[in-house]
């Protein structure tokens, strides 16, 4: 019997064991508080349970998340209760004001080809005041690509719920494709849910390209968020013209 995403066990579905988010915040918090000391707005695009939005609202006055639907808003919400979380797709993302930081870190980027991609931060550098940071983090790149043929996870709920699950990915065409097979065992028995996704890579120079693109000067961090890969834009003044990132090598 398929889990559905709009069920009560939407929570463990989501959830990600290999993430520290509690560590994934602070490291955010030290690069806004580096690079843009008097920020007082955030946003976290595809923020998910809103587990970072409450390390990040402890010094800083005004954080917002989105999701994408129904059920991940319901556990932000529950999750961050006085928290904003607002329900929208990338696609034209537009809510009514600018705010001084928009993070984006979760894995729906890697989804979109390169030209979508490109849209996409264009849309959220226009979220943006003048001088304030994106912050991206790819969910992976080409030089660190990895088959996985047994990469598993187990979570469990307080109640007594326990999701197991197993993913398996290997690179083809120049991206990767991911199947994912999770168990969810509860009170009334055992329920299967699968579903399998191609993920885009990107090297440096087309994720600069892009910031470039969407009027952003920026640097790469290969290991700025806890390991990973994070990038990290500011955002020009309107109308001033961009200028190319230096050349780095292509991977």
């Amino acid at each position: 019997m398929p889990v559905e995403a709009e069920s009560t066990y939407h929570d463990l579905l989501q959830a990600d064991d290999s993430r520290d988010l509690l560590a994934e915040a602070q490291t955010m918090l030290r690069i806004i508080l580096a690079r843009h000391p008097q920020a007082s707005s955030l946003i976290e695009v595809g923020c998910g349970a809103g587990e970072r939005l409450r390390v990040l609202g402890q010094r800083i006055s005004l954080v917002e998340g989105v999701v994408a639907d129904d059920a991940t808003a319901r556990v932000a919400r529950r999750s961050s209760p006085g928290t904003t979380i607002h329900q929208a797709r990338l696609g034209g993302l537009d809510l009514g004001r600018r705010y001084d930081v928009v993070a984006c870190l979760y894995d729906g980027l890697a989804e979109l080809p390169l030209a979508g991609y490109r849209e996409v931060l264009r849309n959220l550098a226009e979220l943006l005041d003048t001088g304030g940071l994106l912050l991206l983090a790819p969910f992976w790149m080409p030089d660190v690509a990895i088959r996985r043929t047994a990469s598993d996870e187990l979570s469990r709920g307080d109640d007594g719920r326990t999701l197991a699950r197993v993913s398996r990915g290997a690179p083809r065409d120049g991206a990767h494709r991911l199947e994912r097979h999770v168990l969810l065992a509860e009170g009334d028995g055992v329920r299967h849910a699968a579903d399998s996704r191609t993920l885009h890579a990107f090297g440096r120079r087309e994720h600069l390209n892009a910031l470039a693109a969407a009027g952003c000067a920026a640097d790469f961090l290969p290991t700025g968020l806890t390991g990973r890969p994070l990038l990290v834009g500011v955002r020009r003044p309107a109308g001033r013209p961009g200028t190319e990132p230096s050349p780095v090598p292509t991977f």
